[in-house]
């Protein structure tokens, strides 16, 4: 009986084996399961002029035009994923909810040891929003109560900074809308969106501080560590500088391209 016992043992086990190995083996790439799909799944966050809705709830913005044009030329449809909380975003990606971050994402060391990213396409740096009566200074600054989005570039600056006060939002509008209704001074945010919203519409009563201003930054598309998808998305950002494709998309965003590293 143990000789058999035995037996039926390493038979079992060995089914084991042959059934893992027959999982990884029929494991599919990122490109493979996108074209499966028939879509790609593409996060985002509300943030103008990179990803907003326009009056019917559609998604439109530098990110969101270039996002579809991507998914046309790899023969699938773009879906777009709210990311509700920024700082779960490669917690999302890795899990699978989605296949690209593309969302105006700072590239930095930190993301890269997490994820791949793709050749940097625009220019960025953290600006302070207040509202339009306040006089600040650098001096005066670190002794306010600034809002961020959580996990952001702003969220790093303010950390970095050693300010005191800080009030940490979902997103850049919620920075934005702590500020508009005084819960807090100032908000630090991205160049792109504060350009975009600030001084308009719901925040016509604040302005950006021309003299507080934080670092440069460059945007990249996040994608899994590995993923087939990044060579392609490189391949594609670099053709859609050159055939003039991104600035057309430029003058019609108001974003500023970083042309380093799209025209190598």
């Amino acid at each position: 009986m143990k000789k058999l016992s035995s037996v039926i043992s390493m038979v079992l086990a060995g089914a084991m084996v042959f059934g893992m190995t027959s999982c990884i083996s029929k494991e599919k790439t990122d490109y493979e399961m996108v074209k499966e799909n028939g879509k790609i799944r593409v996060g985002i966050t509300d943030y103008a002029p990179m990803d907003y809705q326009d009056e019917n709830g559609k998604w439109i913005g530098f990110d969101a035009e270039l996002a579809e044009m991507f998914a046309e030329e790899l023969g699938v449809e773009c879906e777009f994923f709210e990311i509700v909380d920024w700082e779960t975003k490669v917690a999302e990606l890795n899990s699978m909810q989605f296949d690209l971050i593309w969302n105006g994402m700072t590239a930095s060391d930190e993301l890269a040891q997490a994820i791949d990213l793709s050749v940097p396409y625009a220019k960025n740096a953290q600006v302070l929003v207040v509202e339009k009566s306040k006089e600040v200074t650098l001096d005066t600054v670190k002794n306010m109560t600034i809002a961020v989005e959580k996990g952001s570039a702003g969220d790093k600056v303010v950390t970095a900074e050693g300010f005191a006060k800080i009030n940490r939002a979902g997103n850049m509008l919620g920075a934005l809308m702590e500020v508009s209704a005084s819960t807090s001074e100032g908000a630090i945010i991205d160049l792109t969106m504060a350009e975009s919203v600030v001084g308009k519409e719901n925040f016509a009563n604040l302005k950006i501080v021309e003299e507080v201003k934080y670092g440069a930054e460059v945007f990249s598309v996040g994608l899994r560590k590995g993923s087939d998808l990044t060579e392609k998305l490189n391949a594609f950002l670099k053709a859609k500088y050159q055939d003039g494709t991104m600035t057309k998309l430029l003058e019609k965003y108001a974003v500023s391209l970083n042309t380093e590293a799209l025209s190598k």
